[in-house]
C-alpha cells in the first residue's frame, strides 16, 4: 500500500478552489469590461446554526447556536433577470459541543472509571467570501444560489481551511432595501480545536459539518460604471 503524502491536498479540496477561484476571475473579468453599472452596498445577517454530525457518538452531542454577521457586496446585471455577487463578510457563529474524558479515578462502588464531563461554549469567527447569482422572477420576488469560501480565525488546529458552503434562497427587493431567507450548508466537516489541552485532559472543539438558516438584509449605498 502507497503511503499517502500529509501535505497532498484531497480531491475535493483541490476541485472546490478550482471552482471558486474561477468564478472569481470570471466575474472580476466581467465586472471590468462589462458596460453595465456596479452597484455596491453594505450586508448584514442574522442565523440560526445547527451543527450536524455524520456520525453521532455518545458523549458527543451538539447545542444548536446563534449567528450573525456584517459585509459588504459588489453586484452587477448579467443578462435578462440575471446577476451576480461578489462580497467580504465577517461573520460570527456560536455552538456547545459535550465532552467527556476518563478523569483518571474509579466510583468506589461500582469499580468503574468516573467520568469528567461537561458542556463547552465554542464561539467561531470567520472570514467570508461568498459568491452567488440571483434571478428575479417578478418585478421584486427573487431566488439565488451560490458558494461560499470562509476561513475559521480562532482556533489552532483545524482540518479544513478553508471551508466551503453551498447556498439557496429566496428574498424581496422593495425601494432599496433587499432581504432574503437562505439555507447553507457544508460541503464536508469540519474539525477544528484548541491546541493547549484543558486541566481536565480534553481538548475544546468539535467535529461537525456546516448546517445554517440565514436571514440576510442588504442596502445599496451607490452605482458606479467603470
Amino acid at each position: 500500500m502507497e503511503a499517502q503524502n500529509d501535505n497532498e491536498l484531497p480531491s475535493y479540496t483541490v476541485n472546490m478552489k478550482q471552482i471558486t477561484i474561477i468564478l472569481c476571475l470570471l466575474l472580476g473579468s466581467y465586472f471590468s469590461f462589462s458596460q453595465e453599472k456596479t452597484e455596491f452596498g453594505i450586508s448584514t445577517e442574522g442565523s440560526w446554526f445547527m451543527p450536524h454530525k455524520e456520525t453521532e457518538y455518545r458523549g458527543w452531542e451538539t447545542k444548536n447556536g446563534f449567528g450573525t454577521g456584517i459585509g459588504v457586496y459588489a453586484s452587477r446585471n448579467l443578462f435578462w433577470r440575471v446577476s451576480s455577487e461578489i462580497g467580504i463578510a465577517y461573520r460570527f457563529k456560536q455552538m456547545q459541543q459535550h465532552y467527556s474524558v476518563d478523569s483518571g479515578s474509579d466510583d468506589p462502588d461500582t469499580g468503574y472509571p468516573i467520568n469528567a464531563e461537561g458542556w463547552d461554549k465554542l464561539p467561531m469567527h470567520y472570514v467570508v467570501v461568498p459568491v452567488h447569482l440571483k434571478m428575479l422572477l417578478s418585478k421584486s420576488f427573487f431566488v439565488k444560489g451560490g458558494i461560499e469560501t470562509t476561513w475559521i480565525m480562532n482556533y489552532e488546529a483545524v482540518n479544513e481551511k478553508p471551508e466551503f458552503n453551498w447556498t439557496v434562497g429566496f428574498g424581496s427587493q422593495k425601494n432599496k432595501l433587499k432581504w432574503s431567507v437562505n439555507y447553507i450548508r457544508g460541503f464536508k466537516e469540519q474539525g477544528f480545536s484548541d491546541k493547549q489541552i484543558k486541566p481536565d485532559g480534553h481538548y475544546k472543539g468539535s467535529i461537525s459539518r456546516n448546517n445554517m438558516f440565514q436571514l440576510q438584509l442588504s442596502y445599496p449605498i451607490g452605482q458606479f460604471k467603470f
